[in-house]
């Protein structure tokens, strides 16, 4: 994926909210909202991926 930016960053993650509570476990994978919420979900992921990274040493078991 390409480089996020925080705007993206906002907007992605101000639909997500929007849209989970539209797609539940019984919405088909083909549903233009489930679609739209895997890719937004995707946006958000990789952005805090490189902007709020979890250092694995620092992780309690």
């Amino acid at each position: 994926m390409n480089k996020v930016t925080k705007e993206q960053y906002k907007y992605a993650l101000a639909k997500v909210e929007t849209l989970l509570p539209l797609v539940d476990d019984n919405t088909p994978a083909n549903d233009k909202k489930a679609l739209e919420l895997s890719l937004m979900s995707d946006i958000v992921i990789d952005y805090e991926k490189k902007h709020f990274p979890i250092e694995t040493c620092c992780l309690i078991y």
